[in-house]
């Protein structure tokens, strides 16, 4: 599947978005732990996601969707036992992470592994806090990345201080601490996205947080409870972005995860110029929620570098799309971890950006990019390297410049199937071919 995208303008319209990515992940993950009913709304069903809901039914989680609603009848951890098939778990990092926590603590074996991309990924970072905690977890290649055996069983409780920022890192850890047999406590240097913890304690757990330290109480029991997942704000981010470069543009998007967390984007797309307005803030189920109304907006270089960037992390490719139309330079520091993503992110911008003849220097924490140096073409041709942020990053350089065309799209279905149909319902000119 490739994209073609078209020059437009005046993008204009309200959108309502399915649910963010991060909070789905965690509904299908955490609800079975619980005791009780609970149903899901605005589940965000892409590859990843169902991904998740599979893998805990194949644990035995009582899992049914009706009426694009997510069911659960959660009879908490004790009743999910070893599948007698290797769990697969596609592109998803946030499920082979998360998912290894859990199994880390019910008693028996079991095999977890992922595509070809998924399983170059390090898995070092979630091996070596699980197996202090009693998990016996190898990598079965031995280098430290999927597939995984993992041995799970009764755990303690640990001290542990995150080398990386990583919400993905955390919440293996916390989910394993959820049944320990001791208090567990997690140190971050730089705060990481908090939905984990932000649902965790919706749902009754005993966590403490204080300044940099995460504190979690063993052996608790959670009880279900309804939940409906705010429009994902990593999709709203393209959708900002479009508006912002097209002339004439207008448009609100609607009932969006605003958690501090995650909009480290908007922090940066502000200081770049970008105009917006929040609209009808509010909380739902512990997380901030609101409506964003986005403008065509007169751009400029910034420096993006420290602890923004674990906030804006997903979202560094299309800033760099957003560099390469905005007045001076723009440069982006501390993003080492884009070098573990879906592809080397950091080599797949700076190879795109070579194509539309933007002046950029590769650094080996970021990127240097000079805003406006494009060469005007007859047509641009991008590569996604299989990445979903690539390829919905760099579809929008058509809105601007006029045909461009995207190879191997077909990995937007991890995150944002309805990409194209968002785009072309606020005169966005985009297709399939």
């Amino acid at each position: 599947m490739n994209f073609i995208t078209s020059k437009c303008n005046n993008l204009k319209g309200r959108v309502r978005l399915k649910g963010d990515k991060s909070i789905s992940h965690r509904a299908a993950l955490i609800l079975p732990l619980c005791h009780g009913d609970a149903v899901v709304k605005n589940f965000l069903f892409a590859e990843d996601t169902i991904n998740s809901l599979n893998a805990m039914r194949m644990l035995g989680a009582d899992i049914k969707i009706v009426n694009d609603e997510v069911h659960f009848k959660a009879r908490g951890l004790q009743s999910l036992k070893p599948p007698v098939k290797s769990i697969y778990l596609g592109n998803s990092g946030t499920s082979i992470r998360l998912i290894s926590g859990i199994l880390s603590s019910i008693d028996g074996y079991f095999a977890v592994y992922g595509d070809e991309s998924l399983c170059r990924r390090p898995m070092k970072r979630i091996i070596d806090p699980l197996n202090m905690m009693g998990a016996d977890i190898k990598s079965i290649l031995n280098n430290d990345r999927a597939p995984l055996l993992i041995k799970g069983g009764k755990l303690k409780g640990i001290e542990y201080s995150l080398e990386v920022p990583s919400a993905q890192v955390k919440s293996a850890i916390i989910l394993a601490g959820l049944n320990a047999d001791r208090e567990t406590k997690i140190k971050e240097k730089v705060r990481s996205r908090d939905h984990t913890e932000r649902m965790l304690k919706y749902l009754g757990a005993e966590l403490e947080i204080k300044k940099d330290e995460i504190r979690l109480k063993g052996g608790q029991q959670l009880q279900a409870r309804d939940l409906f997942v705010p429009s994902d704000f990593s999709s709203a981010a393209f959708i900002i972005a479009a508006a912002a470069l097209t002339e004439n543009s207008e448009v609100t998007i609607e009932d969006v995860l605003l958690n501090p967390t995650r909009i480290g984007f908007l922090e940066a797309f502000k200081n770049m110029g970008g105009q917006f307005e929040i609209l009808n803030l509010r909380e739902v189920n512990n997380e901030l929620v609101g409506s964003i109304k986005v403008y065509r907006s007169k751009l400029k270089g910034i420096t993006i570098e420290g602890e923004i960037i674990p906030r804006l992390i997903d979202e560094i490719p299309l800033i760099s799309i957003l560099a390469a139309f905005a007045e001076g330079k723009t440069i982006i520091k501390d993003a080492q971890e884009l070098k573990y993503k879906e592809s080397n992110r950091i080599e797949s911008i700076a190879y795109n950006l070579k194509e539309m003849g933007i002046e950029y220097e590769i650094r080996d924490d970021g990127l240097k990019i000079l805003g406006n140096t494009y060469i005007l073409k007859d047509s641009y041709n991008f590569y996604s390297f299989k990445d979903h942020r690539i390829a919905m990053a760099f579809s929008l350089v058509g809105f601007v410049l006029d045909n461009v065309r995207v190879y191997d799209c077909d990995n937007v279905k991890t995150s944002f199937p309805d990409f194209v149909e968002v785009m072309e319902g606020i005169n966005g000119k985009i297709k399939i071919v």
